[in-house]
């Protein structure tokens, strides 16, 4: 039993369960639990935002094989692994719901982990999106273990709820927050509080609107009855006659009406909801441009915000996919000869056709790209004789201004 040899250190963060009767009492005290069981915290429309946002940002960018050479990166279009990776990782996902899956299950659960399957000869055959439940630490721990697999792995597939066991070399294990390298934690654990105001804000709301946007308010019966029986009886009696729904009409004699709840101006609603907003916003590392917020935005700043938001939010992200897909994916010998997974960044820096006319023109005319380079990158086709640099001809080294003054050119 391989069990034998492993000991439990530690367990990514799980989600507390709660029982019908607990969530009765956190309710009566004004706490709604449910808004975490599950996968409640989705239910939060700025956290949902951001994951989604994080995960398609990912999703969209093609991840290519590659050749390192000193001309540059080769594509490495036949081998077998290249479509796995641009095409589709497993028969039955396209490339963008796999790593959308995995980029989903890393920012909600904490890691976004797939099995690699691969055959005999260690070339991949398909890549599976999997749920982790727990990571188990050989009980000598990672540095004196001796173990050749001191990581072991519980996961369960997709569709299929039973727990399964693989060694971590066989997993894509990508992480969101990690204090020690190896476990992680969900930002909805991490920023549980302002994601439960988020929800109840939402609550709130939702309430407001299926009481006609009318607040509560106390019905105070100006009396001195005591007797518990005839105060039921009265209370009775106005729901019967004078109430619709806990919507009041008509307010009969010798009772007092004042409302319960402050007006959403009064308490401030839409700035600690904009706080909110932002706050759960910065976590995922997301611009408030996003989240269609354009407050403190212009046409000038919004292209830097969306470089910003590759350079300081995406480019980590894309790093750690390559590092742990490299290591993973390719065989050393594949890694020896210069083959890298790589994500092509640069279809999110597109701008304009003006604006890439500009810069295609400089590139070209300085001799960066050649003709066809450029042509290729507007998707259009190559053409004959336009694979050379070409440059102005009236560009000179600056020491050889004057050497022909007063020649004649030779013809």
């Amino acid at each position: 039993m391989i069990s034998k040899f492993f000991e439990k250190r530690e367990e990514t963060a799980t989600v507390p369960s709660y029982s019908d009767i607990e969530l009765a009492m956190l309710k009566a005290f004004g706490i709604d639990a449910e808004g975490y069981v599950s996968d409640g915290a989705l239910k939060e429309a700025t956290y949902f935002t951001c994951i989604k946002i994080m995960s398609e940002s990912i999703a969209k960018i093609p991840c290519y094989l590659v050749q390192e050479t000193e001309n540059g990166n080769l594509r490495l279009k036949n081998e077998s692994l290249y479509e796995k990776l641009v095409l589709r990782p497993n028969p039955y996902m396209t490339a963008i719901d796999f790593w959308k899956a995995l980029e989903v299950n890393r920012h909600h659960l904490g890691n976004g982990c797939a099995y690699i399957e691969k055959d005999a000869k260690g070339n991949v055959l398909s890549l599976w999106p999997i749920e982790l439940h727990r990571l188990i630490i050989d009980d000598a721990g990672l540095i004196s273990s001796k173990l050749k697999n001191r990581i072991l792995v519980e996961y369960t597939q997709t569709g299929n709820s039973n727990i399964e066991c693989c060694f971590y070399d066989e997993i894509i294990h990508l992480k969101s927050f990690s204090s020690n390298g190896i476990n992680s934690k969900a930002n909805r654990v991490m920023m549980s509080s302002t994601i439960d105001t988020g929800i109840k804000s939402q609550k709130y709301l939702n309430d407001l609107y299926n009481n006609g946007l009318t607040n509560k308010a106390v019905v105070q019966l100006t009396s001195d009855t005591r007797k518990e029986m005839d105060l039921k009886n009265i209370q009775a009696k106005f729901d019967r006659l004078y109430s619709n729904n806990g919507r009041i009409f008509t307010v009969p004699a010798g009772y007092n009406v004042s409302t319960l709840n402050l007006s959403l101006a009064d308490a401030q609603f839409e700035q600690i909801r904009r706080m909110s907003i932002s706050q759960i916003a910065s976590s995922f590392g997301i611009k408030m441009f996003q989240l269609n917020d354009l407050k403190d935005t212009n046409n000038n700043s919004l292209e830097q915000q969306q470089l910003s938001f590759l350079v300081d939010t995406l480019l980590i992200l894309f790093e750690s996919i390559e590092q742990e897909i490299d290591w993973k994916l390719l065989r050393p010998d594949q890694r020896q000869k210069g083959m890298k997974c790589r994500f092509n960044t640069s279809v999110m820096l597109r701008t304009t056709a003006q604006v890439q006319a500009d810069i295609l023109t400089k590139y070209v005319t300085s001799g960066i790209y050649t003709p066809n380079e450029a042509r290729l990158m507007t998707q259009q086709m190559a053409k004959e004789g336009a694979d050379e640099l070409v440059v102005n001809s009236g560009v000179m080294k600056l020491k050889d201004l004057g050497k022909n003054d007063g020649k004649e050119v030779k013809k």
